[in-house]
């Protein structure tokens, strides 16, 4: 799960993978926008882990 991060106008996408943090930007400065983003963002990774041979993480 990705919590949103702001640093200075533009949102970022904070998470793990394992015991490392990544961030990544979300290219916008709308809460709205970052909020929308993000949920994408998770939606596409539960689908790409579900998938038979497919290693999430």
């Amino acid at each position: 799960m990705a919590s949103l991060r702001k640093r200075g106008r533009v949102f970022y996408a904070q998470y793990y993978v394992g015991t490392r943090q990544k961030r990544a930007s979300l290219e916008t400065e709308s809460l709205q926008a970052a909020k929308e983003k993000i949920r994408r963002r998770q939606g596409v990774r539960i689908r790409l882990s579900m998938r038979p041979g497919v290693r999430s993480g």
